[in-house]
This record gives C-alpha cells, sequence and structure tokens, in this order.
C-alpha cells in the first residue's frame, strides 16, 4: 500500500498493478492504461487518473515514462462529507466502471508527488509518512477541484469490489480459515463465498491455499527460517501438517524445495 515509483522504456509494460484502488500519476512520458472489453485511456504527463485493475488490466508506456503509484491506504481518501458524497461516489463507479476521469496535476499536486519522489529515492517508506501525504494529497484535491471534476475522477476507487479485496488481501496474512474470514468481515458464509468467486474468480479455499503456497516457497528459498518457524509464521500446527500441505500442493517436501 502507499506511494511508488513505476518506470518504463517505450512499448514496455509498467509495473505490475494489483486489483486494487490505485491512482497513477505520470510526471514524465505518456502511459496506455487497457482494461476489459477493450476500453483503453490514455494518460500524458502531468495528468492523473485513478482507477480499479482487474486481472486482465494493465499499463502500457507509449513514451519512456515515469509515474507515481498510489494504492490507496485504509478505507480510502477521506474528504469532507459536505463535498464528497459516499454514497453519490458509489453510484458514479458503478457508471465509470474500472477508470474515472483523467485531470491534470496542479502545481500543488505536483509539488506533493516530487516530495514523495524524494523520500522514495532516500528510502523513507514508513507507511505513516504514506498515510500523511495521502491525506495531504485528499486535502489538496478538495481544494482545489471542482466537484463536478472530483467526483467523476476519484469514484472508481470507491468500487465496493475493489474495497472486498482491499479487506481480504488485509487478512489473508493471517492465514484464517474461510468460516473466520467471513466472520472477520461480518458476512455470512455463504455470501461471502459469492463475493469471493465474483471478485477473485476463484473459490476461497483454493486462493487461500494458492497464497499460503506462495508464501512458503518465499520463505523455504530466500530465507534462512527453520521449518518450525516457518510453520509457525503460516499459522500450521505442527511441521508434520505444513509438510503434507506442501507435498499435496506442488508435489515436493519443504527441503526439496529449498534445495532447488
Amino acid at each position: 500500500m502507499g506511494f511508488a515509483l513505476i518506470t518504463g522504456m517505450c512499448g514496455e509494460r509498467v509495473g505490475d498493478i494489483l486489483p486494487v484502488p490505485v491512482i497513477i500519476f505520470v510526471m514524465s512520458g505518456k502511459v496506455q492504461l487497457w482494461f476489459k472489453k477493450n476500453v483503453e485511456m490514455v494518460v500524458n504527463a502531468g495528468e492523473m487518473v485513478a482507477a480499479v485493475f482487474t486481472e486482465e488490466a494493465y499499463v502500457t508506456a507509449m513514451e519512456d515514462s515515469v509515474c507515481m503509484r498510489l494504492y490507496i491506504q485504509g478505507n480510502g481518501l477521506e474528504f469532507c462529507h459536505r463535498i464528497v458524497n459516499l454514497a453519490l461516489l458509489q453510484r458514479l463507479g458503478k457508471q465509470e466502471g474500472e477508470q474515472g476521469k483523467v485531470l491534470r496535476m496542479i502545481p500543488e499536486v505536483q509539488t506533493i508527488m516530487r516530495q514523495m519522489v524524494g523520500y522514495i529515492t532516500d528510502g523513507l517508506m514508513c507507511c505513516d509518512v504514506h498515510a500523511m501525504k495521502q491525506q495531504e494529497l485528499a486535502a489538496v484535491l478538495q481544494a482545489y477541484y471542482r466537484p463536478a471534476d472530483l467526483l467523476p475522477f476519484i469514484s472508481p476507487i470507491y468500487d465496493p469490489n475493489a474495497r472486498f479485496y482491499n479487506d481480504v488481501m488485509k487478512l489473508a496474512g493471517d492465514y484464517l480459515s474461510v468460516n473466520e474470514m467471513a466472520s472477520q468481515l461480518n458476512m455470512s458464509y455463504p455470501a461471502f463465498i459469492r463475493h469471493f468467486r465474483k471478485v477473485f474468480k476463484d473459490t476461497p479455499q483454493e486462493w487461500l491455499s494458492k497464497n499460503r503456497m506462495k508464501r512458503l516457497r518465499d520463505l523455504l528459498r530466500n530465507t534462512a527460517h527453520t521449518e518450525q518457524e516457518i510453520a509457525d509464521e503460516l499459522c500450521f500446527s505442527t511441521v508434520q501438517n505444513m509438510r503434507a500441505f506442501c507435498k499435496a500442493r506442488c508435489g515436493q517436501t519443504p527441503a526439496q524445495l529449498r534445495d532447488q
């Protein structure tokens, strides 16, 4: 979550954009956003756009480009409710779809982006700093842009499906059961299953297993942690259960994966 600097050479895909609420600020160059059903959008240097990417969506650099990407932290950008009404935003989000209106970055927005470039270049990745700059961005957007322009710009990031994705991703690292995850989100088990399949295009059980297996593989290959330490981190009750899970998912034991 938070801000990140992404670059791309002409003709290349620009970074790997996750299917979560995002704002892309084009600092230099020109990029093209591709969405499902052959919907495309061009964003030039000095412009910004909010969107929610599905698995089929991606960004291509039309020129050598430098962009700032903001994955929205928390429950979204915080605006004065008198200016930005959540109910209206959600209605607009359904109309606009995955992508919103392209806006020019005024000097005040460009200043925030330049500050974030400096912070990121210097290695300042503190989540509190990113959250503070996100809120400063919201204040600037609210103060300097007309609601008629601001509302269609930000509406895609208030898509309820995007919020559900965000909530699931926050819980993914806890390795909860499907029942526990549904309970955490105050949803019935059947409603959670239906919504999960709609948003993730997979069953919760299969997606959670894939997520856990990916983390297991990363820990085995990139750390010196013992199998007991990894089992504890991934919430397996025993090392034996972790080994059985690994064997069932990929046909190899943790030791065999580590030796590759």
